[in-house]
């Protein structure tokens, strides 16, 4: 199933309502464009990137193999540096754009990107299990599809459906890691305790709140956890966890409508951010900062278990 442009998506969409009715499992990915859709303000704003905006198969079940097993040799692939497609001044201007919408009142936060090209050699597969090796993320993955490959290194979770209930866990707030033990244990206690940075990750804690509010039972929105920190080879991050429960006549449709794109990677207020983002933003994300993930058969009035990525630290190869 895919679409290509937004008037599809939501014929997309329902098609796989439809499927996952009929006891089928789905796996896909959204592009961060495919927001647009879901959104009137948005819509006439979208950008079209190079690849389709939704992407997702349907099938009977799915193998849970020994992955490493699987994969080809790492070192078989080769993995460029990345190299940023605009320059250093570009990023600057857009930079001084923002802090003058902040002063302004526009938004109070805005997550600015840019895309890289990155140098790649050998199978997808033996790519990811070379970037793999040395990520060492929880929520990663690739998808092949007719127009090319999607290979993903995330860290982060955009939300679970687990027996009903939902879960989110955005990060935002990134300390780097030190050589010495002493030192990089000090690193993660100052990230912790750092007062801008754990005012960033509220902001999108109260956003995700609003959003999860909007497909969930009246008074079930809680926050368990509140800026952890979580530790990856190259730097710590601030985590904290959402949850709620499912409102029954919702399913991840309806919560892939109503939540994407993850407000981590827009700003808050996200309308208003992700509005400048696209004037500020040399060109569109495609998948970067989408979503990939999959979703179970609904059966017998429960939505079906799902869980997906923020398509962050991603290479969308055409």
């Amino acid at each position: 199933i895919v679409a290509r442009d937004l008037d599809q998506l939501s014929p997309a969409l329902e098609q796989l309502r439809a499927g996952l009715r009929s006891g089928l499992h789905a796996a896909g990915y959204l592009s961060y464009e495919a927001g647009h859709a879901f959104e009137p303000k948005l819509r006439d704003s979208a950008r079209m990137g190079e690849g389709p905006l939704l992407c997702s198969g349907l099938s009977d079940g799915f193998e849970t193999p020994d992955l490493p097993a699987r994969l080809p040799a790492p070192d078989s692939a080769y993995v460029g540096r990345p190299e940023p497609r605009l320059t250093s001044g570009e990023y600057r201007q857009a930079v001084e754009r923002v802090r003058e919408h902040l002063f302004a009142g526009d938004f109070y936060q805005a997550n600015l990107t840019f895309g890289c090209d990155v140098a790649v050699a050998g199978d997808p597969m033996a790519v990811y299990a070379r970037l793999r090796r040395s990520a060492q993320s929880g929520w990663g993955g690739v998808l092949i599809h007719d127009g090319g490959v999607i290979i993903s290194l995330s860290p982060e979770q955009f939300f679970t459906i687990r027996d009903g209930v939902i879960e989110a866990r955005p990060m935002k707030g990134p300390a780097p890691r030190r050589p010495d033990p002493v030192a990089d244990r000090a690193e993660a206690d100052a990230l912790a305790a750092d007062e801008k940075q754990r005012a960033e990750n509220l902001m999108i804690v109260d956003l995700m709140r609003n959003d999860l509010a909007r497909v969930s039972m009246a008074g079930s929105v809680e926050v368990p956890e509140l800026f952890a920190v979580e530790t990856y080879p190259t730097l710590h991050q601030l985590v904290s966890r959402i949850r709620s429960r499912l409102r029954v006549e919702c399913d991840a449709i309806d919560v892939l409508r109503t939540i994407f794109p993850c407000g981590s990677v827009t700003g808050a207020p996200k309308v208003a951010a992700i509005e400048a983002l696209t004037r500020l933003e040399p060109e569109p994300r495609g998948a970067y900062t989408g979503s990939m993930g999959w979703i179970e058969p609904s059966r017998h009035g429960d939505p079906g278990d799902a869980a997906f990525n923020v398509l962050i630290r991603t290479l969308e190869w055409h």
